[in-house]
């Protein structure tokens, strides 16, 4: 009764059109130009570039609503996207915000739009919070370049009826998180759920637990666990997307490949990826008698497996580093090369390039390398998010990032949170030159 009077409600609040909807850049360097509203069923058009990066690495445009006609509702922004200029991705994003707190956010980022995709619609989906105040959304590219976004709407739909509360989707998630967090003894549990799990929530949707969820998990204090809903979760078993180009190539006796973030766990999608790693690793295997380059820089995690899987030949079929979780269990790596991967490069030199970009997974790739012979580091110490995050599923259907072990690596040494090089490249250096250089010395 409470989820029927809570619905009716919702019906009595309609959100008002405007005339045009002001857009402002998301920091200095970006310039942005918009025409139309995003409530208007023509929509509105989006212009935005950038001729530098600046520190965060991307450039964007952002707007904000007021969030009374929204909460208790699914928002759904959609949009066509096209790079014009550029080699970075194009994405979506909203959130929904409470004061200057984060409550909700999602993004397309996931499913990148670049210059070689040309126009492609994008669309997402997040229920608002009853103590949302303000809506934000907007566009974004990385790097530098140009990119526009028309027929950009946004709207508000009844969120989809389900038997699952709020209530009951927080209570499964302390639960998980009470028994199996590595940081689970910081937090006294008791009163975490005096004061999250409140009877309200029994007669409010699913959604409104998250906010609630991610609470928790903050309580933890590893910066590395996360809740993915259940519209991101059910993207993530589809896809298996590349955070950026996978890049190989060798010279003066010197291979060179880059390996980014992998977001997604499809099945077909992972293989094919594990698969263009490793023959790429091996087309280069004849005429690298110098050493190689593995460039983790732009790795910002994901799905681990299928990198190390395609790092094979470089690695090789021992364990290459084990999860610790709080009890002191320990579970070795020893994933298997991706078909058809033979070729044992184990004895080259390896020269690894970190950063503070390389994170989660892209943190576990630099780990597997880490006590291997002939192998230096060099770059900057990385994310400090070198812990491993088991997915748990929620009652509703959304998921669990929990962290749940710490790294070790091959020889059983701790990673105490973030790895730092063996040579320091400061802003301006050319790590690639600088590995090179000691490729070339180690050969000798």
């Amino acid at each position: 009764m409470v989820r029927v009077l809570f619905c009716l409600a919702l019906l009595f609040v309609q959100p008002v059109a405007s005339a045009e909807t002001a857009w402002n850049g998301t920091s200095s360097h970006s310039r942005v130009v918009g025409s139309g509203d995003v409530r208007d069923p023509a929509g509105a058009r989006l212009s935005l570039s950038s001729s530098e990066a600046g520190k965060e690495g991307f450039f964007g445009a952002i707007t904000s609503l007021d969030a009374a006609p929204y909460r208790g509702r699914d928002v759904v922004l959609s949009g066509v996207l096209g790079v014009e200029e550029g080699t970075g991705n194009g994405a979506l994003w909203l959130r929904g915000d409470q004061s200057d707190q984060v409550l909700v956010f999602d993004t397309t980022r996931a499913t990148p739009v670049t210059l070689p995709d040309g126009e492609q619609e994008r669309q997402l989906r997040l229920y608002i919070p009853l103590a949302t105040t303000s809506l934000k959304f907007g566009a974004t590219m990385t790097g530098v370049g140009r990119i526009h976004a028309a027929s950009l709407k946004l709207h508000a739909e009844p969120p989809p009826a389900g038997n699952v509360s709020a209530y009951q989707v927080l209570d499964a998630a302390i639960s998980h998180i009470e028994s199996r967090a590595l940081n689970r003894s910081r937090v006294d549990w008791n009163t975490a759920r005096a004061q999250l799990l409140t009877d309200d929530l029994k007669g409010l949707p699913a959604g409104e637990a998250y906010p609630k969820v991610r609470a928790a998990l903050a309580k933890l204090g590893d910066r590395h666990s996360l809740l993915r809903t259940r519209n991101q979760a059910a993207q993530d078993r589809s896809i298996a997307i590349a955070s950026e180009p996978l890049m190989a190539n060798a010279s003066d006796d010197i291979g060179y490949v880059r390996v980014p973030g992998l977001r997604g766990t499809d099945r077909q999608a992972t293989r094919r990826f594990a698969a263009d790693l490793c023959q790429r690793i091996e087309a280069m295997a004849g005429t690298v008698s110098k050493g190689m380059i593995v460039d983790l820089r732009g790795n910002t995690g994901g799905n681990m497996w299928p990198m190390v899987s395609g790092l094979f030949p470089l690695l090789g079929g021992g364990p290459i580093g084990s999860f610790r979780d709080a009890d002191g269990n320990i579970s070795p790596w020893t994933e298997r090369a991706a078909e058809g991967c033979e070729v044992d490069m184990t004895m080259t030199p390896v020269a690894v390039l970190i950063g503070r970009r390389t994170g989660s997974s892209g943190e576990a790739v630099a780990t597997a390398f880490k006590g291997r012979p002939r192998t230096r580091f060099f770059g900057q110490p990385t994310a400090g998010v070198a812990t491993g995050n088991g997915r748990i599923p929620l009652p509703d259907g959304s998921v669990l990032g929990l962290t749940q072990s710490s790294f070790l690596d091959r020889t059983g040494e701790l990673i105490p949170g973030r790895l730092t090089p063996d040579v320091g490249v400061e802003e301006g250096q050319d790590a690639i030159a600088l590995a090179r250089a000691w490729l070339r010395s180690a050969s000798k």
